[in-house]
């Protein structure tokens, strides 16, 4: 099944596991992520960084070929998860049309979605590894985390042609 059909995708080794442990500990070194975030209270969140921003163009003709959409990038937003974080489910906002989480290493921690026939759906990924889903449609969320530590970048686009097209200068957390 394709993107098209499912709303989501799986791409393993979108980025290297060598980039992603690379942008991993890029975030670690960083003291000063947004701890007040409500979907992850004491995680530090790190919107428009500038090393995560220059992925997201870079991989934006991927991004293309794997939606077959033409797409305007909107945001970034990485965030360091830790013990007993939990992600509710949820949709996102118009902004993410098209999102993408890109595994940047740490213990293992499942995503899920709700496929189209509103069946759950357990994504395991690896450093490097992406699920590319349809943000505003797709209900996803991650379980009770029950590692030390995980990293993630989220990276949101809109279709150029798409309903959320003016979103795409929403730069907004």
């Amino acid at each position: 099944m394709t993107f098209y059909n499912k709303g989501y995708l799986i791409v393993k080794g979108l980025i290297s596991e060598e980039e992603a442990f690379k942008m991993h500990d890029h975030l670690n070194k960083r003291d000063d992520g947004d701890v007040n975030d409500p979907q992850a209270l004491q995680s530090p969140s790190f919107y428009a960084d500038e090393l995560m921003q220059n992925a997201q163009i870079k991989l934006l003709s991927k991004i293309e070929e794997h939606t077959g959409l033409e797409l305007f990038k909107t945001y970034t937003y990485a965030r360091i998860y830790k013990r007993g974080d939990i992600l509710r489910t949820h949709r996102d906002r118009p902004a993410c049309e098209i999102s993408i989480t890109l595994d940047l290493g740490g213990d293992p921690w499942s995503i899920w979605v709700l496929d189209r026939d509103e069946n759950p759906v357990e994504v395991k990924l690896n450093a490097g590894d992406a699920l590319i889903y349809r943000g505003c449609e797709i209900h996803h969320w991650r379980g009770k985390f029950e590692g030390d530590i995980h990293a993630q970048v989220f990276m949101h686009y809109v279709d150029k042609y798409g309903p959320c097209a003016w979103a795409k200068d929403d730069i907004k957390k």
